[in-house]
């Protein structure tokens, strides 16, 4: 199971508050996770910027479902309770450009560098800043908060160094699941120690490499059309940009190699031999009917460079099956591989050609073992950051490094 699978019933929710909208949820009771007890597993964060921030300057914004439905934020001592809109008037709150928010933060002097997970959370995410909290609106019913919305340059996080890692876990029923990731922006180098002493899991994923360093090497490696997509603050995914997306100056950035694609699997048979499943079919102007393991028939619309981008649209309807293959596809354009088959389960065929996501692509070059989640279904072929351990007990330990 993948770790889209996993984090199905919250991720794309917490995706949605990045974009800046305020998120739906059910009603449900009170939710508060006393500090610590069964299950819970210690979370501890490492200030690796070498000096230029002080503890007192990280903050820390964890959020997440620790009851289905209903969202709730960490304290300094570790415990989680219900999102608030009357936070954003009590005493200690948050003020920007005239605008006030509760402060759902803490900074790593607060806490000495470590706080408890709690032993059930869903579609977690711990957001990093430095030098500045983070500033995220609460809806007026306390069922829905609002992310950084990284194409309105009016957001107030827009000139907040931030970051995150994103996880979930249920004490005997979810084995923790976890990432890194550049899904949607890059803002400073981070890692991820995940340790399970009982099955002798012990993984790191991330970016070790100063901040500077990926800045420069960016720069210098990605084509033009990648280039604008960074900026002091970081650097922007191409799904979270404007200018990839519909409307947008490069929003036919792969349409070229997408109508290549399609025009190739018109004339000839398309076939997908992965992990034990066969895909085949053919294109018939903007379709691809396809079977998969002779069971059909199924259909594939011709994507857009957006949703190639987003993997959204034509790339993420239809059935499970439809999807399956929609995640495939997506992966295969991102990667540069769409024409050859043979090419997508064959990492090192990836990137090699012009017409390819530069950004992906760049930051599978300085993530630790060449893995990074560079776009939504980049854990196509197991190639994103994604730690998952072997059983639903706890962690022993998530060391999280923050660098600069």
């Amino acid at each position: 199971m993948n770790i889209r699978q996993r984090l199905a019933l919250t991720v794309p929710a917490v995706l949605i508050a990045l974009l800046g909208l305020v998120l739906p949820a059910p009603t449900g009771a009170a939710a508060n996770s006393a500090q610590g007890g069964p299950g819970s597993f210690p979370i501890t964060f490492q200030n690796n910027t070498r000096g230029t921030y002080a503890d007192s300057q990280i903050f820390v914004t964890v959020l997440g479902l620790v009851v289905p439905g209903q969202w709730s934020y960490m304290k300094p001592d570790g415990s989680m309770a219900h999102i608030n809109h009357l936070d954003a008037t009590a005493p200690g709150h948050l003020v920007k450009k005239g605008v006030s928010y509760p402060d759902m933060s803490f900074t790593l002097a607060q806490v000495g560098g470590t706080v408890p997970s709690p032993a059930s959370i869903r579609g977690g995410r711990i957001y990093i800043s430095l030098g500045s909290p983070l500033y995220l609106p609460v809806s007026p019913d306390d069922q829905g908060w609002g992310g950084p919305d990284l194409r309105n340059p009016d957001d107030p996080n827009s000139d907040v160094y931030y970051d995150w890692y994103e996880y979930t876990y249920l004490q005997g029923q979810v084995a923790f699941g976890g990432n890194t990731t550049q899904v949607d922006q890059f803002g400073f180098p981070m890692t991820s120690r995940l340790r399970q002493t009982s099955s002798g899991y012990d993984t790191t994923r991330g970016i070790t490499r100063t901040r500077a360093e990926v800045m420069q090497q960016y720069a210098a490696s990605v084509g033009a059309a990648f280039k604008p997509l960074q900026n002091g603050y970081r650097i922007v995914a191409p799904r979270s940009s404007n200018l990839f997306l519909a409307g947008g100056a490069q929003q036919n950035h792969l349409t070229t190699a997408i109508d290549r694609a399609w025009s190739y699997y018109t004339a000839h048979p398309f076939a997908l031999t992965r992990l034990g499943e066969t895909f085949s079919g053919r294109v018939s102007g903007s379709t691809l009917t396809f079977s998969k393991n002779g069971t059909g028939p199924f259909t594939l619309r011709k994507p857009t460079s957006p949703d190639v981008m987003a993997c959204a649209g034509a790339l993420a309807s239809g059935n499970d099956t439809e999807k399956q293959l929609g995640a495939e596809f997506c992966a295969a354009f991102n990667r540069g591989v769409a024409l050859d088959t043979t090419a997508w389960y064959a990492p090192a065929a990836y990137y090699a050609r012009t017409a390819k996501n530069d950004y992906a692509g760049f930051f599978h070059t300085v993530g630790l073992d060449k893995r990074a989640y560079g776009f939504p279904y980049d854990d196509v072929n197991d190639q994103s950051s994604v730690q998952i351990l072997g059983n639903a007990e706890p962690p022993t330990g998530l060391t999280l490094g923050i660098g600069w």
